[in-house]
């Protein structure tokens, strides 16, 4: 079993309308609501690929239990710790009329008692299951080194663990090894300090995860594509261009699925980063995760091109 982790989770707000006019009254199209949380995406996706997964994290309040009543809906498996705080609301906005969207995130917040008690009982489930999504931001009330603890202790227990993350508590958790990370373009220039412009760029960032002791390093491009590598070898996946069809928000959340499923499998360095950037692009293309299918990937498997970078 795979197991995901979302320490800060959100219900996800999302309102359509055609253009979004500042400080005037603003009349929406269409609104949706959704469980939100990178690691619960990711926990969503595995589901409907009946990988068998498990989402573990803190929720709390009304918002908590609506997020547990969708998720038992779509048959996710969670476990989750219960915090006298209110579960997080993520506004987002989309504009039809000039394909904008903007995000508005609450902070989130748990006790120390809510971590302790998460740290207890993520302790146990490790010891059964080898293969870790961590994942997302952290909420107020959370050390910065919390990824960096829980990658220590599923390593204790030969667990791998798969960081999807930013700011301190990547680089606090990259000290510790994790068996891979992804960062996106913005990111891994963020943490280089510089552009990334060609292969030799990506090899370079790569290379610079990789000395940190991690084994894995996704990088991942948008509609360009995606990088993979290990200390052996390197490739560029070059994706097929696909129409947008609802957003690009959670695509990132649908690779690193992908990732985790070949991972938990033992699949070749190249077959999981094809598998992965072609589960992300078919969520692109359907606009969401119930609409995609075992047809619509291997059709974007085949389009895909590979470069062996070294």
């Amino acid at each position: 079993m795979i197991l995901t982790v979302t320490l800060n989770p959100a219900l996800d707000k999302i309102i359509i309308l055609d253009n979004l006019k500042l400080g005037k009254l603003n009349r929406v199209k269409e609104t949706t609501i959704l469980a939100g949380g990178k690691g619960i995406n990711v926990s969503e996706v595995l589901t409907e690929l009946k990988i068998d997964n498990k989402a573990l994290g803190i929720v709390g309040g009304n918002n908590g239990r609506v997020i547990t009543s969708m998720l038992e809906k779509k048959g996710v498996k969670s476990d989750f710790i219960w915090s006298d705080f209110e579960t997080r609301v993520n506004l987002k906005v989309k504009e039809k009329n000039i394909n904008r969207e903007t995000e508005i995130n609450e902070g989130g917040k748990v006790s120390k008692e809510n971590i302790d008690d998460f740290k207890a009982a993520f302790e146990k489930k490790v010891k059964k299951n080898k293969t870790l999504v961590l994942s997302g931001s952290l909420p107020a009330g959370v050390e910065k080194n919390i990824y960096a603890e829980l990658i220590n202790k599923a390593k204790e227990n030969d667990a791998r663990v798969i960081l999807d993350s930013s700011g301190e508590e990547f680089k606090l958790a990259l000290k510790m090894a994790p068996y891979l990370v992804k960062p996106n373009l913005e990111e891994i220039e963020n943490l280089l300090g510089r552009k990334i412009n060609n292969n030799d760029d990506l090899k370079k960032g790569a290379r610079y995860l990789l000395e940190q002791g991690v084994n894995v390093v996704m990088i991942s491009l948008g509609e360009k594509g995606a990088f993979i590598a290990s200390e052996e070898e390197g490739y560029r996946i070059y994706t097929p261009q696909v129409k947008v069809s609802q957003t690009t928000v959670g695509a990132g959340d649908t690779m690193v699925a992908g990732l985790a499923a070949e991972i938990d499998k033992n699949e070749s360095l190249k077959d999981t980063g094809i598998f992965a950037a072609a589960l992300a692009t078919a969520f692109v293309e359907s606009g969401s995760i119930s609409r995609i299918d075992e047809e619509l990937i291997e059709r974007i498997k085949n389009s895909i091109k590979v470069e062996k970078v070294y």
